[in-house]
């Protein structure tokens, strides 16, 4: 398994947290994908949660601090979004076309991953078999995006481009990680 490292740059000419960096790493293996952030916070400015009792899956992740990505294949028409959040709270969606046709997956019941945190940084990592989702022989098409709130509400977005006019993580020339570019 060869790891793809990446940085998530936030969205231009919209304000982010001073100081902040989101970067991580990407890798598969067969119909596994393993998926790594780090989040760091230097000036300890963002207000993460601690984790949850019980995490359990849960819509609207996005409108908080949210690591995403987005799987594709391009043999396949669609693609699903991951959303994993601090607290351990997660979903998974099934989208036909391009913000189209949006549903819960049901292949997954849990979607389990861990998170850590120490002064200065806040770590989440997944690990997910696609082969339920009928990408195991597939090739893949990858976005990885993170949603960062500030404690006031202001909301900033990370990914590896931002291709449209307006924030948008589904945009289809997002997805950079591709076996165009050696990846998956």
């Amino acid at each position: 398994m060869t790891a793809v490292d990446f940085v998530l740059a936030p969205y231009p000419g919209l304000p982010a947290p001073d100081g902040v960096r989101v970067a991580g790493s990407a890798a598969r293996s067969g119909a596994v994908l393993q998926l790594a952030w780090r989040l760091e916070d230097p000036t300890g400015a963002l207000a993460l949660p601690g984790p949850a009792a019980r995490p359990e899956r849960r819509r609207a992740l996005w409108e908080a601090t949210c690591f995403e990505f987005f799987l594709a294949s391009p043999e396949r028409p669609g693609y699903w979004e991951f959303n994993l959040a601090p607290a351990g709270h997660w979903n998974v969606y099934r989208f036909e076309a391009y913000r189209a046709g949006m549903t819960e997956e049901a292949a997954f019941e849990a979607l389990p991953f861990s998170v850590s945190s120490g002064p200065a940084s806040f770590d989440v990592s997944v690990r997910i078999d696609t082969t339920d989702l009928g990408l195991a022989a597939a090739p893949w098409r990858l976005a990885v995006a993170t949603v960062v709130a500030e404690p006031g509400g202001r909301v900033s977005f990370w990914a590896l481009s931002h291709p449209a006019a307006e924030p948008d993580f589904h945009h289809p020339a997002a997805f950079q990680l591709t076996p165009d570019n050696g990846c998956f």
